[in-house]
């Protein structure tokens, strides 16, 4: 009885390996790797062995006996002598070596397409048997735990497109490693086939780059379109150019029937979706490529000029006073938290913050509208490095009393607070999403910062001049705990001796990340409405006053009063002319479902145009006027029946 013929692969686990062992089914197959297989890498009956690749001593017993050894690692002349003086110390036998080298030591000039160069000189000089040094293109996996095509998924989550470098018609040759690693086997089984030296790998057509784009982020789940990166330095994982390798010679040796690499990114994105990082998401654009361009508008908080309720809820009311007549000054989006429901994602800026001398063009505009106060946004405006420009600001413009919306992180620092009140702001949006904190965790995508929160908050609480309300955006992720949140909020007020402060419940806006990450994060409307009357249960067992936001009226007629948006008058102010014009939000608003019948009409904002798409309109019920002012009720309106 023959042998089993012995193979020996270094770099059995990662992208390219996995592949080859399972395709020497059969063979006795060893493999070297410096980790552990991953559970989708592992390939059965395989021999591994955690050691060094530049250690002789590690490859020897690896070697020994071995009729073929493929080498996946080897990335310089230093590397092949290694794997040389390991053979040197093993009895003579003859031995086929395939060496895995690339497209760049053809044409890149860099470190790795030299040392790849100089590998496969000292491989044809100094190998005692046939060589085969394979030309590889760019390979696609549909397991691949370096998270190479990460980008994609990354700039899709932060901006709705997926980006990619170029004008993403540029051709490649791209190989999915299945078919390479048939390749080997077959020059295993028979080394005469193809005569020794370098072989252009890869399947017979190219590819576009924005056709594997668009395949993996449809793969993912994602629905959205591709596009050209604004970093025009930006490489990412296909590079900016065409790269096409001439493959004709080896197709016509080998005969191979290549596996759909469009397919393979179908799978590669499905595997990336599944297996999310839990990361921060990086940002899409470097620093020094960032220009700003600005907003055409800044955005007021009116108060309503005739009433909306027949029975306003008072404490409401102050809290509706404290932001209004107001106007939002944008600090632009940097931030220090990466919130995966976040309407402008920080991690897909292509602006940075905002010059203070474009600030002061809002705050005229916002002046001449008639406001009292502003309303500082960003991003988030505790970071903004120009901040006490902008209070001082503010103040020459005989403006006070502004509202600091800010996830609270840095207002755990000693004196912030103190320092903020002095110059002028007086009301504190702090958000905080949960008292759980791996579910902070989760929704801010940083680790280890909730302790931080709570103790802004504190501050906020202890300081006799800052009034304060905690806004809480409510999604899929954190809505079963809303009740134990409103109760850590009462009970740190409590410990303070101060009453427990106003929380305003907004259930999440279908656009930016949470469009991106909707099936994780939006509610259906009759779950909102649940969910709205559980919370104000529990707010009353606390003594919390309770406002919500982005909960349509016909959902929980019940609830109208606690509706903050029928307290303000939301519009834009455009900056160069000064003119009101309707709310620049509005483009994402629809009254295309039951509203021509309700008497809600006039003061409702409607409904997004995304949810309608994913939830459809049966829950928008048009409802009567019983809770309104009769000033507000459309004159058009006729009784339901």
């Amino acid at each position: 009885m023959s042998r089993r013929r012995v193979v020996a692969i270094l770099g059995v686990t990662g992208r390219l390996g996995p592949a080859v062992a399972r395709a020497f089914a059969g063979w006795e197959v060893r493999g070297l790797s410096r980790r552990a297989a991953h559970s989708d890498e592992a390939v059965e009956s395989i021999s591994l062995v955690l050691g060094d690749r530049r250690r002789a001593a590690d490859l020897a017993p690896l070697l020994e006996g071995a009729d073929v050894v493929v080498d996946l690692l080897c990335f310089g002349q230093a590397d092949a002598d290694v794997l040389l003086e390991a053979l040197a110390g093993l009895p003579k036998a003859r031995r086929h070596l395939v060496f895995a080298s690339s497209i760049a030591a053809r044409f890149d000039e860099d470190d790795y397409g030299r040392g790849k160069r100089a590998a496969e000189t000292r491989y044809a000089q100094a190998f005692d048997g046939p060589v085969h040094t394979l030309i590889l293109p760019r390979l696609v996996a549909s397991v691949d735990h370096a998270r190479r095509e990460q980008a994609y998924l990354e700039s899709a989550a932060s901006t709705g497109r997926a980006l990619h470098a170029g004008s993403g018609r540029q051709r490649q040759t791209i190989a999915p490693v299945a078919g390479v690693a048939q390749l080997i086997r077959e020059l295993a089984d028979d080394a005469e086939r193809v005569p020794p030296g370098p072989i252009n790998v890869g399947p017979p057509e190219t590819i576009a780059v924005e056709q594997a784009v668009a395949a993996l982020v449809a793969g993912a789940g994602l629905k959205v379109p591709t596009g050209r990166h604004p970093d025009a330095n930006w490489r990412g994982p296909h590079g900016g150019g065409d790269e096409r390798l001439d493959v004709t010679r080896s197709c016509r040796l080998l005969e191979l029937s290549w596996p759909d690499p469009i397919e393979v990114y179908r799978e590669l994105g499905a595997w990336l979706a599944a297996h999310p990082t839990g990361k921060r998401p990086r940002p899409v654009v470097r620093k020094p490529s960032k220009r700003f361009s600005g907003r055409r508008v800044v955005d007021v908080h009116g108060r309503r000029r005739v009433p909306v309720l027949a029975e306003p809820h008072p404490e409401i009311e102050e809290l509706a006073r404290w932001l209004s007549p107001a106007f939002y000054v944008d600090t632009g989006r940097p931030c220090n938290s990466a919130c995966v429901y976040c309407a402008v994602p920080p991690h897909g800026d292509t602006q940075g913050f905002t010059p203070l001398e474009r600030l002061e063009d809002a705050i005229a505009a916002g002046r001449a509208a008639g406001c009292e106060r502003a309303i500082l946004i960003g991003g988030e405006p505790t970071i903004y490095p120009q901040l006490e420009g902008l209070l001082d600001a503010l103040s020459a413009a005989d403006l006070r009393d502004h509202v600091l919306m800010t996830n609270g992180l840095r207002l755990a620092e000693p004196g912030l607070v103190e320092w903020l009140v002095e110059r002028g702001v007086r009301t504190f949006h702090v958000s905080i999403d949960s008292a759980d904190e791996s579910t902070y965790d989760r929704i801010s995508r940083s680790l280890g910062q909730a302790p931080k929160q709570w103790e802004a908050l504190d501050h906020v609480l202890a300081h006799p001049r800052a009034r304060l309300y905690v806004y809480t955006a409510v999604t899929r992720l954190n809505a079963p705990a809303i009740p134990q949140l409103l109760d850590a909020i009462a009970e740190h007020a409590s410990a303070l001796g101060r009453p427990t402060p106003p929380s305003i419940l907004a259930f999440v806006k279908p656009i930016g990340d949470a469009l991106s990450h909707a099936d994780m994060l939006l509610l259906a409307p009759e779950e909102r409405a649940a969910i709205a009357r559980e919370a104000l249960a529990a707010a009353e067992k606390t003594g919390c006053v309770l406002g919500l936001r982005n909960l349509q009226a016909c959902l929980a007629p019940e609830l109208v009063r606690h509706l903050v948006d029928y307290y303000l008058e939301d519009y834009s102010v455009d900056i160069v002319s000064g003119e009101p014009e309707e709310n620049a939000h509005a483009a994402y608003w629809s009254h295309d479902v039951p509203c021509e019948a309700c008497a809600h009409r006039r003061v409702c904002s409607g409904v997004y145009h995304d949810d309608i798409e994913r939830f459809g309109v049966q829950a928008f019920d048009a409802i009567g006027p019983e809770s309104l002012d009769p000033a507000v009720i459309p004159p058009s309106w006729r009784p339901l029946e």
